[in-house]
């Protein structure tokens, strides 16, 4: 993979540690908060056993276009991480994107190609033997993979400004930039969940609104309606007061009050003459020709039309 070192041995950094092959990440919250836990327990420094030039090659759950983006920020954002040149430092600053970087074979396949480099790097860590000037260079390769599935590929070098030769990464570059990635695709995860909460707030408050709006205005309707049969009973009550009538059967209870259990005035007959003052659904308030008044049931009255 690196131009002039044909023959080198090859290792998927410390924290994939496994050789040649290829690894599948399904993005969902538990599992970017567990690769997140691992970059933080696992050391990015290479120990006596560990061999360089190995690029990270990992297959991601996310459309391509989304992940795109997501490496194409990471490009560009001037810092390289994983390596340092002083004590105390775990990243290098001042990087640039670029179009491309020496060292690296020309990439044939599909997808696109995007470079990150630091030039007047000072014996970077993390890179063999890198005890001179140079330039530290970092290629992500990101290929569409299927539906909603991508491929990247992400691969560090430093170049010194003499040109002798390449020194390859032991991985802790290409798994910090991972790193950074996975953590942008976390966050964008989490704000994708939040708006869609919001969204749904949002439309719940919007329903609620219009059942409210609805609710006034079927109490509204209620409301003229109560207030239209109260008219038209009291217009009723107007014309049926102080009509003449007379009871209509044998004999017929004046009770006090408008139902069966209230207790008997006094018993009036057939063919008393009254007056109505007052009417209910199912009784009439009467008076006696000795201004006696009560209540009498509806069908034992009888008014002339």
């Amino acid at each position: 993979m690196f131009a002039g070192r044909p023959n080198a041995r090859h290792l998927i950094g410390p924290v994939i540690k496994l050789q040649g092959r290829k690894i599948t990440m399904l993005l969902a919250s538990a599992g970017v908060l567990i690769l997140a836990g691992m970059f933080c327990l696992i050391p990015l420094h290479a120990d006596k056993h560990q061999h360089f030039g190995e690029e990270l090659s990992v297959e991601l759950e996310v459309p391509y276009e989304q992940l795109v983006k997501i490496i194409q920020e990471v490009s560009e954002d001037s810092i390289i991480r994983g390596t340092s040149q002083y004590k105390g430092t775990t990243e290098l600053d001042s990087a640039i994107s670029a179009k491309a970087a020496p060292g690296f074979e020309t990439w044939k396949g599909q997808g696109i190609v995007l470079f990150k480099i630091r030039p007047n790097a000072l014996a970077p860590e993390h890179f063999y033997q890198s005890n001179d000037q140079g330039t530290v260079a970092v290629r992500y390769i990101v290929e569409p993979a299927g539906a909603n599935l991508s491929h990247v590929r992400i691969q560090a070098i430093f170049s010194p400004d003499d040109g002798h030769r390449l020194h390859p990464s032991d991985g802790a570059v290409e798994n910090a930039e991972f790193a950074e990635i996975s953590r942008k695709l976390q966050e964008q995860e989490e704000q994708g969940r939040k708006q869609g909460e919001e969204e749904i707030a949002k439309q719940r408050q919007v329903k609620e609104d219009e059942l409210r709006v609805q609710l006034d205005r079927d109490r509204a309707k209620l409301n003229a309606t109560i207030a239209k049969q109260q008219q038209l009973e009291k217009e009723l009550q107007g014309l049926l007061k102080d009509r003449p009538a007379r009871i209509r059967t044998a004999s017929a209870d004046l009770k006090a009050a408008p139902y069966n259990e209230s207790s008997t005035l006094r018993l009036l007959s057939r063919d008393d003459n009254v007056t109505v003052v007052q009417q209910t659904q199912n009784w009439y308030r009467v008076q006696t020709a000795a201004r006696e008044q009560g209540w009498v049931y509806r069908l034992m009255v009888d008014i002339p039309q």
